[in-house]
C-alpha cells in the first residue's frame, strides 16, 4: 500500500512529467519549423503556392487583359506575404534564443509557438485570399483545367519513382 505522502509525491511528478512532455512537444514543433528545409517536403517555401499559382495560371493561355488582372493578384499577395517574411524570421530568432537559454521557460516557448503559429496562419490566409481572388477572375471551364492539371502533377510527383545511387 502506498502512503499518501509518498502517492503525492508521485503525482508532483507526474505533473512535472506532464509539463516536460508538453515543453518537449512545443520545442520539437518549434525546433522543426524553425530548422525544417523551407517549405517542408513539399519542396515549397515562403509564397511557393503563389508561384505555383503564377506557374499553372500561365498554362491555361488567358487573354491579356486577363492574364494581367491575375498576376496583379498574385503580385499584391506576394507584398502582402513579404510583410509576414521578416515577422516570421524575427519569431524563430526569438524562438531559437528561447531554447538556447539553459533553463527554458514553458510558459515562454509555448506562447512563442503561438506567436509563430498565428503568423503562420496569416501568411496562409494572405495566399487563399490570392487563391480565391484567382478563381474569381476565371471562368468556370479555365478553374477546371487549372484543378486538373494540379491533379495531373500531384499525381505524377508522387509516382516518381525513388532513385537510387
Amino acid at each position: 500500500m502506498i502512503r499518501r505522502d509518498r502517492w503525492m509525491g508521485w503525482a508532483g511528478t507526474w505533473k512535472t512529467w506532464a509539463a516536460g512532455a508538453i515543453a518537449i512537444a512545443a520545442v520539437a514543433t518549434a525546433t522543426q519549423q524553425a530548422t525544417a528545409r523551407p517549405g517542408g517536403t513539399c519542396g515549397g517555401g515562403k509564397g511557393a503556392k503563389l508561384e505555383h499559382l503564377e506557374r499553372d495560371v500561365a498554362r491555361l493561355g488567358l487573354e491579356q487583359d486577363q492574364l494581367a488582372n491575375v498576376y496583379e493578384v498574385i503580385d499584391q499577395a506576394r507584398v502582402q506575404r513579404r510583410a509576414f517574411d521578416g515577422e516570421l524570421h524575427a519569431a524563430h530568432e526569438r524562438m531559437r534564443a528561447l531554447l538556447d537559454q539553459d533553463a527554458p521557460s514553458v510558459e515562454a516557448v509555448t506562447t512563442q509557438a503561438d506567436s509563430i503559429g498565428a503568423l503562420q496562419t496569416e501568411a496562409r490566409k494572405v495566399e487563399l485570399r490570392a487563391l480565391v481572388q484567382v478563381r474569381n477572375l476565371l471562368t468556370a471551364e479555365q478553374w477546371q483545367q487549372l484543378e486538373s492539371e494540379k491533379r495531373g502533377h500531384r499525381f505524377h510527383d508522387r509516382a516518381k519513382p525513388e532513385s537510387t545511387l
